[in-house]
Formats: structure tokens, C-alpha cells, sequence
């Protein structure tokens, strides 16, 4: 009985090495196809990716003409500075006339940018002049003038919209607008270059490029690129067109992606990777060989000699010897897993004391950083004997430091924070006066949820300070609410002021994620509520600061909705 088992259990060593062999062969063709497909979709998001950046640069595009278009016939038809230039009776008036004007174009290339550039031009007078900064060389703008002074072109009365005409000048392709109004005529011109600039940071790789294409030129560019080149697709190279019936522009787009050159790395590793699995496959199946021949066939023949030993009835006993080192080193292997376990758990506890230790130290960092300004402040009021004002302001710093002092929860209900707002907003107003205005819209349902501790009380405090001055009157407004995406909850807080807003370098490092605490522990309050952001929710909230369009600062925050016990 015990032969026969032992029998059907056992296989050759011939079969070993086929099933070795197959597997190799499995390994290598689910490497191909994991290479293909990887191949495949990262193509396919590049062409998305590239398609969604285009579809948003031809949205504000659209938006640029639009303005212009509309900036153009206001002021071609009714600006009173243009009647101020054409009633100028002398020079000591004209030149003030046009930097008046000047000006204005100006303020509004602001919202356009400094590459649409604007020409006026009085045939009564014969004035032909720049009302905006010139992009043109010299040569270039005589060149420009004297095509708009000629008779060839098309004029263009203030109701046509949309009008939007090539010109070539010294190997150089513009876009142009041209609107008369009786004896004015106003331009508005752009390089293609220019207008391709926001796409040039587009990876389209070593041979793909962008071009425009209009009634006017045909292609707007010196490249030896054809049509037919532009509408040939392949595995490595992906033309997309853009047309003008499609997008409302006044010209179609040509973008052809060159996949080899965007992710050249990418396709080099992948197959670098074939080759090596090739390599590989082949080196492995030498050593099979090579171990066929050093290894199992002494074992086959060692197995042929203890057959003939069992005919002669002699007795062996293995001890089963190979089963007991199989099994000494599964032994071995289990206690070493057990022991990656343990060194795993050890470390994820260490990991997470760090944080709980770098939780508690920013909290640290917020909590000694209105002291003296209170104790200050209620010195000089008991200098000039203002009892009342000493017992509010005793009252509204006790409350706001008992808050203080006893939040050492990683999260706290927002209604508590909103209540330590009031609290600070109290002692700011004894401090400056009725020098600013606090609205608050919080929606009832999120009251009880849970934000971490002193987040919201930072940002108004970074407020308070660089919005709020005693020469004017200031607004802050906070906006509480709840939204729902991906089928989970987030709370969206909105804080606004009508300050300056701000600085442009401070923005700057805000919105590109930089550090703003510097020598002098400036900003230090926002750096510790990023940080606690970041070590709370990971990468489950967003944060965005911007200045807003009339003035004042607006930061926008959307956080988990959580409700537990604290």
C-alpha cells in the first residue's frame, strides 16, 4: 500500500522540466500583452489628455475674441476719448488725448493679455498709431501700417462680428481684426505664435506640432507639413483637426501627436522589458539544460540505481530526507514572514506616533500666537479706565483661550470652532473698532460635523491681519454648505474679504503648493493648517486661493464630511 501511493504521487523529472518550459512560455506572452496594453492606453490618454486641453484652450480663445469683438465696436462707435483725439487742435493737446486712450486699451488688455495688440487709425487726420504696446519690429510696423492704409483690404463696419482676417509679414503669420466706423478705423492684431503660446507647453512630442489653418493663407505656419501628412493616423502618430464649424473660431486647428517622441521612455522601458523577458526566457531555458544534464540526470540514474537495489531486496531508508528540508525551510520562511509582520505593525505604529506627535506640535505653534496682543490690550484699556471694555474683553480672551487650552482632539464639531470665532471676532473689535463687518451663512445640517481644531479661526485671523485696516471699512464673509460627489459627502467653506488680497509672490506659493514660512516665521499659521490638512485627510481634500475679480482675497476649501463622537 505504502508503494502504491508513493507511486502516484511522484513525477518524473522530464515532466518538471515541460511544465517549467510552459510556464516560461505563459510568463512571456502575458508580458506582451501587459506591454501592448500598457502601449495602447497610455496612447489613448495622451490623445485625451491633448483633446481636452485643446477643447479648453479654444473655449477661452472664444471667450478673448468675444470680448475684443465687443470691446472694438464700443469703442470704435461710441469711446468719447477717440472724439478727444480727433477735436485736438494742436499738439500740446493730441498727446494727451492718445494716452488717455492708451490707457484704456490698457485696463482692458488685462483680461486678454499683452499679446493682442491695438492700432487706431483717423483718415481725416492721417493718424496711424499704436494703442497698445508694440510686439512688431520696427520694419515690421511700417510694413503692418501701410497694408491698412492700402485700398486692398476689406473694411469692416462696427455690426460685423466676428471678422477675424491672416497677414503675412516677413515670413510671419498675424491674426487680425479691422472695424471703421466713419473716419476711424480700429485693429485689433495677434502673431500666430502668440496665440499658440498657452499650447506650447503641450508634450506632443519631437515631431508633432500645431497649426493653424484659415480661408485666407491656408496653413499659417512655414512647416513642410501637408494636409495629406496631417490626416494619417498610426499606432505612433495621431492627428487631431479642430475645424472652424466645430469650434466657432475664425481658423481650424491641426494637432498631430507624435506618441514615440511625447513618451519615448515610457515605449523605450516597455520594450527594453520585452527584450528582457526574451532574454531571460532564453538564459533560463540554458540553465534548465544545463541542470538537466549537472543535476537530474545523475538523479535519474541515482533513481535507477536504488531500483535495481530494491530488486535485490535491499532495504534502504531515506528518512525522507528532502521532505524534512522542504519542510525546515517552509518552517524557516513562515517565521520569517511572521517577522516581516511584526517589523511591519512596529513600523506603522511608529509612523503613526510621528504623526500624532507633528498633530499636537503645529497645534503648539498656533496656540502662544495671540497672547500678548490680548494681555496688551487689556493693559491699555485699564490705563484709560474703561471697566466695562476690560470686563468684555476679559471675558471673550478667557473664553477664547479656555477653547484653546482643552482642544486636544484631532477633530472638533464645527459649531464649537464657529463659537471660538465669535470669541476672537469679540477681542478684534475691542482691538480696532467697528472698522469691519463679519457674515457668516452655515446651513444647519453641518453644524455637527467634524473639522480639525483652530482651522477656520487661522484663516480669518490671516484675515483680520491683512485685510482689515482702520482707515476703511472692511467685509468678511465665511459660507458654510454641503455638497455630495461620488456618492460621499464633502462640507464647502468659502471665506471672502474686499481687502487688497493677495500679494502676487504669496499667491503664488500658494497655489503652487510652496512653503511661505520664511526667517521671520511670516504665514506660519497657514503652513501648520495645510500641514494638519494633509496629515488628517491625506489627499481627500482640495484647497484654492485666489484674489478675486474686484478685489479681495477668497479661499475655497472642501473637506470629508465626518460625524463620530469626539
Amino acid at each position: 500500500m505504502h508503494s502504491g501511493k508513493h507511486n502516484s504521487a511522484s513525477r518524473s523529472v522530464m515532466h518538471y522540466l515541460k511544465v517549467l518550459l510552459i510556464i516560461l512560455m505563459i510568463i512571456f506572452l502575458i508580458n506582451i500583452l501587459v506591454s501592448s496594453y500598457t502601449i495602447s492606453i497610455t496612447r489613448q490618454q495622451n490623445i485625451e489628455n491633448i483633446s481636452n486641453t485643446i477643447n479648453l484652450y479654444i473655449k477661452e480663445t472664444q471667450q478673448k475674441l468675444n470680448a475684443i469683438d465687443h470691446f472694438m465696436i464700443w469703442t470704435v462707435k461710441h469711446d468719447p476719448l477717440i472724439e478727444k483725439i480727433e477735436e485736438s487742435k494742436d499738439m500740446s493737446e493730441l498727446p494727451k488725448s492718445i494716452w488717455d486712450f492708451r490707457s484704456r486699451v490698457d485696463d482692458f488688455q488685462y483680461s486678454t493679455g499683452k499679446e493682442y495688440q491695438f492700432f487706431l487709425a483717423l483718415k481725416k487726420e492721417n493718424y496711424f498709431f499704436n494703442s497698445s504696446p508694440i510686439k512688431l519690429s520696427y520694419s515690421d510696423y511700417k510694413k503692418m501700417k501701410n497694408f491698412f492704409w492700402s485700398e486692398k483690404i476689406t473694411r469692416n463696419n462696427y455690426e460685423n462680428l466676428y471678422t477675424w482676417t491672416s497677414l503675412k509679414i516677413n515670413n510671419t503669420f498675424y491674426l487680425y481684426h479691422l472695424l471703421e466706423y466713419k473716419n476711424r478705423m480700429f485693429i485689433s492684431l495677434i502673431s500666430v505664435d502668440d496665440l499658440l503660446k498657452p499650447l506650447n507647453e503641450i508634450n506632443l512630442g519631437k515631431h508633432g506640432e500645431i497649426i493653424i489653418e484659415n480661408e485666407q493663407h491656408g496653413f499659417l505656419t512655414s512647416s513642410t507639413k501637408n494636409k495629406e501628412n496631417l490626416e494619417n493616423n498610426s499606432v505612433l502618430t495621431t492627428n487631431l483637426n479642430f475645424t472652424s464649424d466645430i469650434t466657432s473660431l475664425p481658423f481650424s486647428m491641426h494637432v498631430s501627436i507624435d506618441h514615440f517622441g511625447a513618451f519615448e521612455k515610457v515605449m523605450f522601458a516597455q520594450f527594453s522589458l520585452i527584450s528582457a523577458t526574451i532574454c531571460i526566457s532564453l538564459i533560463l531555458f540554458l540553465v534548465i539544460l544545463y541542470i538537466k544534464k549537472k543535476v537530474f540526470n545523475p538523479v535519474i540514474a541515482f533513481s535507477k540505481n536504488l531500483s535495481v537495489i530494491n530488486k535485490n531486496n535491499e532495504i534502504i531508508d531515506f528518512e525522507k530526507s528532502n521532505i524534512l528540508e522542504l519542510e525546515e525551510a517552509s518552517q524557516h520562511f513562515k517565521n520569517l514572514i511572521s517577522e516581516v509582520k511584526k517589523l511591519r505593525i512596529n513600523v506603522y505604529e511608529q509612523e503613526f506616533e510621528k504623526k500624532q506627535i507633528q498633530i499636537d506640535f503645529m497645534k503648539l505653534q498656533i496656540k502662544p500666537h495671540f497672547y500678548l496682543n490680548c494681555l496688551t490690550t487689556i493693559y491699555s484699556m485699564a490705563e484709560m479706565n474703561l471697566v466695562q471694555e476690560i470686563k468684555q474683553m476679559s471675558l471673550s480672551t478667557s473664553k477664547y483661550f479656555r477653547y484653546l487650552f482643552q482642544t486636544d482632539q484631532n477633530f472638533v464639531r464645527l459649531e464649537k470652532e464657529l463659537d471660538h470665532i465669535n470669541d476672537y471676532l469679540s477681542i478684534q473689535k475691542l482691538v480696532y473698532g467697528p472698522v469691519f463687518v463679519f457674515e457668516s451663512h452655515v446651513i444647519s445640517e453641518v453644524k455637527h460635523a467634524l473639522i480639525p481644531p483652530l482651522m477656520l479661526q487661522t484663516f480669518i485671523e490671516n484675515t483680520i491681519k491683512y485685510a482689515v485696516a482702520l482707515d476703511d471699512y472692511s467685509m468678511i464673509s465665511l459660507q458654510i454648505g454641503k455638497i455630495q460627489n461620488k456618492d460621499d459627502d464633502w462640507i464647502e467653506i468659502t471665506l471672502k474679504d474686499n481687502g487688497p488680497g493677495f500679494p502676487a509672490h504669496v499667491l503664488s506659493k500658494l497655489q503652487k503648493n510652496v512653503s511661505l514660512t520664511n526667517e521671520n516665521g511670516d504665514h506660519i499659521g497657514i503652513n501648520n493648517v495645510l500641514q494638519r490638512l494633509r496629515l488628517l485627510y491625506g489627499e481627500r481634500f482640495s484647497i484654492h486661493f485666489t484674489n478675486r475679480a474686484n478685489s479681495g482675497a477668497e479661499i475655497s476649501l472642501i473637506i470629508p464630511f465626518l460625524i463620530h463622537e469626539e
